[in-house]
């Protein structure tokens, strides 16, 4: 009784037999597959759309720098006609107490 119970259902592989079956395709044994070249019509799709793609992206890049420099000069637009704004509003402010001042003082 010197038999040891297997528990592995996975088949004994022999090293020197193939695991791969021919297949129906007719795979040639160096494994490189024939592709048909491109059609010139696959060929212009393919250069028009890299040349889109290349547009887009000059495209973007552009418009973030306009987008940039337009932002900037209307934040300082705004900001200058807020000082002036304000700058007005305290000088009417000053003016109604200088005004009042002065009759008070006659």
């Amino acid at each position: 009784m010197n038999q040891n119970p297997s528990h592995s259902q996975t088949s004994e592989l022999d090293a020197n037999k193939s695991q791969t079956t021919e297949c129906a395709l007719n795979i040639p044994s160096t494994g490189i597959l024939y592709q048909q070249p491109p059609s010139s019509q696959q060929i212009a799709k393919a250069n028009k759309q890299a040349k889109v793609k290349v547009f887009f992206k000059e495209f973007m890049a552009v418009s973030l720098i306009v987008g940039t420099a337009i932002s900037t000069v209307v934040t300082v637009r705004s900001c200058s006609k807020e000082v002036d704004r304000q700058h007005a509003a305290a000088l009417k402010y000053q003016l109604q107490f200088s005004a009042s001042s002065i009759e008070g003082a006659r």
